[in-house]
């Protein structure tokens, strides 16, 4: 069973990966090339697609009366894809803090930090959505009515399913 996507969870890809750019960014950033916002384009763009995704398992999920029906695989496979998004959304989050991080000192100094500032902003707005939008989906594959008022065992059926009188 996989576990709802907690904020430690997000914590430790944040860290590490925003740590390491930064680290990378100090000893490398002069021999790069100017960075490129296009990157944030598809970015966006998933965490559009997940939004769109997370309201329909929602809706599948919650037994909407419009709702189209969905298999039990196709939701498990949105929610792993929305906690996969939101990890990788918060790793990147840590990289585009790293590269603000770096170049927001010298903005008001040299042209290619401001565009990098710049840059840097796109991509960490993006991501951010990216990581809103995987959570929403991950949570959106999970049912409100189960848990309330019913005891089930692990494998999801009735405590008392079992029982014969």
């Amino acid at each position: 069973m996989i576990r709802r996507t907690s904020a430690t969870d997000l914590l430790l890809p944040f860290v590490v990966v925003g740590a390491l750019a930064y680290v990378l960014l100090r000893g490398y950033y002069s021999s790069l090339p100017l960075f490129q916002w296009f990157p944030a384009l598809p970015i966006a763009a998933l965490a559009l697609a997940e939004l769109v995704v997370a309201r329909r398992v929602r809706a599948a999920v919650r037994h909407d009366p419009d709702a189209k029906p969905m298999t039990a695989l196709a939701v498990a496979r949105a929610v792993a894809l929305g906690k996969a998004s939101a990890l990788a959304g918060a790793a990147f989050d840590g990289a585009a803090l790293a590269l603000i991080g770096k170049v927001g000192p010298d903005a008001g100094r040299t042209a290619a930090a401001q565009h990098d500032l710049w840059v840097g902003v796109v991509v960490l707005v993006a991501c951010l959505a990216l990581t809103a939008a995987g959570l929403l989906l991950e949570r959106s594959g999970i049912d409100p009515s189960r848990g309330r008022g019913s005891r089930s065992d692990r494998r999801g059926w009735p405590a008392d399913a079992d029982r014969r009188d």
